[in-house]
């Protein structure tokens, strides 16, 4: 074995093991609660009778991997380790596929540069320490890019299936690469690639048509979950347009932009010419299909998870195109790449697609402490009960306030990793005695209600900026909740 490849792999072995010591105790947070931890749950619990999301939660994705979570928390034990040893594996899958598809093309030991980028890539790296679909759609993605190219019929046929089975947007990521490899390939006739897609794409087919019949069998529904009405459907020509901004912006957020240097300098500067079966073209179509398909089909616009799956096709092509540049270029790109751990806007809800929402843990701790362990009211994620999020006993320590009345909540729980508040109930919260908790760029506020609790507890009440409360205004206008 290379020193090189030793090193590299030494590096990445040594970097999960110490993000699994960090994390292992980690909450199950925003998606992974409702693809997976609820689901799990009721699996586990009910000794596998009922295969099934829990009754008006369930988002319509297939249970493939609510099933392997549970399975292995009955080998192992109901435990949060467990989880999260799964995820860590399949990051650590991804990145070994990764470097196997790049030796495969021809990059050599480049490919392990490619493979750091994507190892440091924030959105990356948060998830691989919260257990959820995207992660393991992003493998199945690559793996069956890598079966059309170099693997044989069983393989295309295993990840073409996986790809389906493990989420929705799977058919958002199959369509576009079979597209792409169906016009690559011009060695083949017509027929010929219409004979191999039917024997690629068969069982993959039956496969999913099996799980709609058995998903509209028990809830009277095949795809479009009315659970999530609010979420999914035709946004409306203006919100279709916003939603495609979003997907630009979210494709460079957070240190991304960086993997567009190196592209951007072969393409227009050097002159380099580049090919349909070029990783760039295939990153082109995958970005392309899912914004469009996304901002079609999403009220709320394409989350950055939705596009992680297009990230290692997009750092592929910078690897293609490295020995036209110097290190010093490279280096760029890394430092710039790692500095988006760091972004951060002032008034801008954060989600999970940097590690800086583990911050929010400690914070939901100190304050259930300082509350005497009284019920949170909250949205998503912050509002799922520590069954969901812990995996410990049912109790109501925080309750979700989608449907209620927040007026009739004693505690409210509120911070900027919580989006859904409305305008009007922002107004409302404001005008009640609060406490506030924070830890860097994180922070969490507890609204305590007049009308219910006499003797409130109060601390520090944050007081956002001039600049964060016009972007604030700015984002309700673009989305005409200014008001609501």
């Amino acid at each position: 074995m290379h020193r090189y490849t030793k090193l590299f792999w030494g590096l990445v072995s040594t970097g999960f093991i110490v993000l699994f010591f960090f994390t292992h105790n980690d909450l199950f947070f925003g998606d992974a609660i409702s693809t997976i931890s609820r689901a799990s749950n009721q699996m586990y619990n009910s000794d596998f009778t009922q295969i099934a999301y829990p009754k008006n939660l369930d988002p319509g994705h297939p249970l493939t991997f609510s099933i392997l979570h549970a399975g292995l928390w009955q080998i192992f034990g109901k435990h949060l380790w467990v989880s999260h040893l799964l995820n860590l594996f399949i990051g650590l899958l991804t990145l070994i596929l990764f470097v196997r598809w790049g030796k495969k093309l021809g990059y050599g030991h480049r490919t392990y540069i490619g493979a750091g980028l994507l190892a440091v890539t924030p959105l990356f790296l948060s998830q691989v320490v919260n257990p959820n679909l995207h992660l393991p759609l992003t493998l199945f993605a690559l793996g069956f890019v890598y079966s059309l190219q170099f693997g044989k019929r069983w393989h295309q046929v295993v990840f073409a299936s996986a790809m389906l089975l493990t989420h929705l947007q799977g058919l958002y990521y199959l369509t576009p690469i079979w597209l792409w490899w169906f016009f690559k390939d011009q060695s083949l006739s017509m027929p010929q690639r219409i004979k191999q897609t039917t024997q690629i794409m068969i069982i993959p087919f039956l496969l999913f048509v099996a799980w709609l019949v058995y998903h509209q069998s028990i809830t009277g529904w095949y795809l479009s979950s009315p659970d999530y009405a609010g979420h999914r459907g035709f946004p409306g020509i203006k919100r279709f347009v916003i939603n495609l901004i979003m997907a630009d912006w979210r494709i460079v957020d957070y240190g991304q932009v960086a993997l567009w240097l190196i592209p951007v300098l072969a393409i227009f500067r050097k002159r380099i010419a580049w090919k349909w079966d070029h990783p760039f073209s295939l990153f082109i179509i995958l970005f392309l299909f899912n914004a469009l398909a996304i901002g079609f089909t999403t009220k709320t616009g394409p989350m950055h998870r939705y596009l992680l799956p297009c990230v290692p096709f997009l750092i592929m092509g910078n690897v293609s195109w490295l020995s036209n540049f110097k290190l010093r270029t490279v280096g760029i790109v890394f430092a710039l790449l790692i500095s988006g751990h760091f972004w951060f806007y002032p008034g801008k809800i954060m989600g999970d697609a940097t590690l800086s929402y583990r911050s929010v843990f400690p914070l939901l701790e100190q304050a259930k402490t300082d509350f005497d362990q009284k019920t949170f009211y909250s949205y998503a994620p912050l509002g799922n009960p520590s069954l969901d999020t812990k995996l410990a006993d049912e109790k109501e320590d925080y309750k979700l306030l989608y449907d209620q009345d927040i007026t009739k909540a004693p505690l409210v729980l509120f911070s900027n990793i919580s989006g859904d508040f409305s305008h009007k109930e922002m107004t409302l919260l404001n005008a009640w005695p609060s406490k506030t908790y924070q830890h860097g760029y994180v922070y969490v506020q507890i609204f305590s209600n007049p009308e219910i609790i006499s003797n409130p507890k109060t601390g520090p009440k944050r007081q956002p900026s001039a600049f964060e409360q016009w972007f604030i205004k700015l984002k309700n206008t673009i989305k005409g909740t200014d008001g609501v």
